[in-house]
């Protein structure tokens, strides 16, 4: 079963998940032609996952379990918000509970709010969920992914915060610290690509290098040893 960002425990597990999706890989053809590229995101029954979404829009659950599984891409953020305000808009409308809800959605923005693509994805989805990030701690007003209506909901139902803030402002510290090594890495993984592609270049000049063994002597005959030819 492959392993999803949502599973990682460790800076080692999301460093080879991100480099399983991002790392460029190059490859001969049976034309000959080489060709490089990244695996991506994980297809969604041999579908690229934001077209087979968009096939299941209006079904809230599943809309979310798909989104959740491509985390932290920034437009699965997005649509895991977006289902999560559908399941709200259902619950209001039938006036029933939405607090689980409306506090997931204050928990995905919240985390959102650490790090932009580029550096959240080698962090662990544990290290994250393990931080205090309430609503009384990071408040809702500075969270990108919320929207207006999110902030009168959880004003309605929780009240005025404490503070306003995000996560990346709570934890400075531990966020320097995970872009650091973020570069780190970024700056080992570009010499290992450079390595390699040396290595492959010197392999095709090798296969492609005339041979340099002396040319056969022809033997003379009776008529050239006796004429000196």
């Amino acid at each position: 079963m492959t392993m999803l960002w949502v599973d990682t425990e460790t800076d080692e597990e999301a460093r080879t998940l991100d480099r399983g999706m991002w790392e460029i890989v190059g490859s001969e053809r049976s034309d000959g032609m080489f060709v490089a590229r990244a695996a991506g995101p994980a297809p969604e029954d041999g579908e690229f996952w934001y077209d087979a979404l968009n096939r299941i829009k209006n079904d809230p659950n599943r809309r979310y379990a798909m989104a959740r599984r491509h985390l932290p891409l920034p437009a699965a953020w997005s649509e895991m918000a977006v289902s999560l305000r559908m399941k709200i808009r259902k619950a209001r409308k039938e006036k029933t509970g939405y607090g689980t809800e409306l506090r997931e959605l204050h928990q995905l923005a919240a985390m959102n709010s650490y790090a932009g693509y580029g550096h959240i994805q080698r962090v662990p989805y544990a290290r994250l969920t393990a931080l205090d990030l309430s609503y009384d701690c990071v408040g809702c007003n500075r969270l990108p992914l919320l929207g207006v209506t999110d902030r009168k909901w959880m004003l309605e139902l929780w009240g005025e915060a404490a503070d306003h803030s995000t996560a990346s402002e709570l934890y400075e510290d531990m966020l320097a610290a995970d872009i650091n090594r973020t570069k780190a890495d970024e700056q080992q993984e570009q010499g290992e690509r450079t390595e390699r592609l040396f290595a492959n270049l010197s392999r095709e000049a090798d296969t492609e290098k005339p041979s340099t063994a002396p040319p056969e002597k022809k033997r003379r005959g009776l008529s050239g040893w006796l004429l000196g030819r």
